[in-house]
């Protein structure tokens, strides 16, 4: 037996014996989408189909759809920071995503929880702006939440116009803005999701070390496009928890989020930009053995 403190008081916990299993687990620290589509459900989501186990810290709560975002609350800061620090005290994960971060007093909240449980990986997925190009927050509110959270971050994975916004730039070119925010920010690896750019092709551009990766793909026609973000870096923390460096990982979640999309394209799914299939081949949840 060991002794922990749990708000205030001492409790006593069993000892994890050094011969028991393990699952590979995730946590996501994001906001909720009720319709299902993106955030904490579709991390979730991802995880379990990725043969993960999935744990969640809740950000925001949202009233959306597939039809558009109603109404945004933000949970209190120190919530947030008491969610987080009582699963990575419970059970550290083995990769962490964070998305939905509504202000500044959660981006210190969550640095200084990072800082304390030191997880092996995380990954950011910025929610700035939308995927019409349009600010979902202040430019100087999204600049410091980047110098309060980057700097703990493995990765963070903008689009464009949030790499142009982060950075006060207008380039177009995503390997420039790849390497730009990762001189702005050093030991952060960058992904620039190509998605707003032209053309018959996306590429994605990772920037990890100064050393630039390509992904290029086909671009899908279809409406159901809701959770692609979220359903991205989450398939980029699986994969990476599985063992797979980064652009092994990031190549792999692409093409996860890329069959998702072809099993859910023709599927109804609300009335507006709808959901992936994220289980269109589930793996079953992955035990380490010791």
């Amino acid at each position: 037996m060991y002794i922990m403190e749990w708000g205030g008081a001492e409790v006593k916990c069993c000892k994890t014996f050094p011969f028991m299993n393990t699952y590979i687990t995730c946590m996501t620290i994001a906001g909720s989408d009720p319709s299902g589509g993106a955030g904490i459900q579709a991390d979730i989501k991802t995880f379990a189909a990725l043969g993960c186990y999935a744990q969640a810290a809740v950000t925001a709560l949202t009233v959306q759809n597939t039809l558009g975002v109603q109404r945004t609350v933000p949970v209190e800061a120190e919530l947030v920071r008491q969610q987080v620090q009582a699963v990575t005290d419970d059970v550290m994960p083995d990769a962490v995503k964070i998305g939905m971060v509504p202000n500044v007093d959660i981006a210190e909240a969550l640095a200084a929880c990072l800082q304390r449980a030191r997880p092996a990986f995380v990954v950011f997925d910025p929610v700035m702006v939308s995927s019409s190009g349009h600010a979902l927050m202040a430019i100087p509110h999204m600049q410091g939440i980047a110098c309060s959270l980057f700097s703990q971050c493995t990765l963070v994975t903008p689009n464009l116009p949030e790499a142009r916004a982060l950075l006060g730039s207008t380039e177009t070119d995503a390997a420039v803005l790849a390497q730009d925010l990762g001189k702005a920010y050093p030991g952060t690896a960058f992904l620039i999701k190509g998605g707003h750019a032209g053309g018959c092709e996306a590429t994605d551009v990772l920037c990890e070390g100064g050393r630039l990766h390509r992904f290029s793909h086909q671009r899908l026609h279809t409406a159901n496009t809701h959770g692609t973000g979220c359903t991205l870096s989450s398939a980029i923390a699986a994969h990476v928890a599985r063992g797979l460096p980064l652009p092994e990982a990031v190549a792999a979640a692409k093409a996860y989020l890329t069959q998702a999309m072809q099993a859910g394209a023709g599927v109804f799914a609300g009335h507006g930009a709808g959901s992936l299939n994220h289980f269109f081949t589930p793996l079953p949840s992955i035990v380490r053995k010791k």
